[in-house]
Formats: C-alpha cells, sequence, structure tokens
C-alpha cells in the first residue's frame, strides 16, 4: 500500500511535466518548420555551398521530414501523461495502463524508423538545390538507434506482461 502512495505521489509532478514537454516540443517543432534555416551539419551532409539557398517551399519539407521523429516523440509524451494519470488516480495493475506502456513501446520504435527513414530524405530533398549530378542520399544507423529499438522493446514487452498480469488479477477478484 506504501508503494501505490508513492507512486500516485510520483505521478502528478510526471504528468505534468510530460504534458509541458510535450506543449514545449510542439512549439519546438511548429516554429522550427516555420523560421529556422538548415542546420550546419545538414548542410554539409546535402553537399550545400554557401552560396547555396533552398526556396521556401523545399526548406519548408526538408523541415516537415525533420520534425516526422518529433512528433512520434509527442505522441509518446501524451501517452505518458495519460499514463501517469492513471497511476495518479491509483490504477496500477489494469489493462488500460498496460495499454499505454505498449502504446508508448511503439511510439519510441516509430521515432526510431522515422529517424531512419527522415534524415536520409531531408539530405536528398535539400540536395536537389545542388548543380545536376551533385545531389545526394546519404544513410546511417547509430549506437543510439539500437538503444532505442532495445528500450521500445522492452516496454513493448512490460507492457504485454502487464496486460496478462492485470487480466489474471481481474480473474482473482472474480473468485473472492
Amino acid at each position: 500500500m506504501e508503494d501505490l502512495k508513492k507512486l500516485r505521489r510520483w505521478a502528478v509532478p510526471l504528468q505534468v511535466g510530460a504534458i509541458l514537454a510535450m506543449v514545449a516540443l510542439s512549439l519546438a517543432v511548429g516554429l522550427g518548420i516555420a523560421f529556422a534555416d538548415l542546420p550546419d551539419d545538414l548542410r554539409r551532409a546535402a553537399g550545400l555551398g554557401d552560396g547555396v539557398q533552398l526556396d521556401t517551399s523545399r526548406r519548408v519539407a526538408v523541415g516537415a521530414l525533420g520534425a516526422l521523429p518529433a512528433l512520434a516523440m509527442i505522441y509518446v509524451l501524451g501517452q505518458m501523461a495519460a499514463l501517469f494519470a492513471l497511476y495518479a488516480a491509483g490504477e496500477a495493475l489494469s489493462v488500460r495502463c498496460a495499454r499505454r506502456l505498449l502504446n508508448i513501446g511503439a511510439g519510441l520504435f516509430a521515432g526510431v524508423v522515422l529517424e531512419l527513414v527522415a534524415r536520409p530524405a531531408q539530405i536528398l530533398l535539400a540536395s536537389l538545390a545542388n548543380p545536376p549530378g551533385q545531389q545526394v542520399l546519404s544513410l546511417g544507423v547509430e549506437g543510439a538507434d539500437l538503444g532505442q529499438i532495445l528500450a521500445a522493446g522492452l516496454l513493448v514487452t512490460v507492457g504485454w506482461t502487464m496486460r496478462e498480469a492485470a487480466r489474471i488479477a481481474e480473474e482473482n477478484r472474480g473468485f473472492v
């Protein structure tokens, strides 16, 4: 019972933090797409010279591609906020909590996949501003990607396990 009290006490500030992070990330994504110039590392990867500027529609399209992984993170933060709300209400072992954990894991996995696809697409789209024959397609996978995939898989597995435990707990409540 003491652990449930601790869970409820921690859940509220974590829920607020997830909501604030979701709002901040949403604003950053929107402002970044609308106003930001291409980062230097993206310009270098696309082989854009100092004098090469992208037209507004292409710059916005490159920014929108880069925002795709952030959209997955916004989804994950929303699922986290909903999970913390359930915890704050005293609901710790339920199918609804398990579903949120599964959604968080799936969202993290989607974010990694979107990052792996969006970055090369951004580079290719930006490099189309180069003269003919100087377009670039760059693919890469980092160690952090593997870590995120494993973390996502862990959350999905814990979600499945929690769903089964909640089902068994509900069956046992029926016997008492």
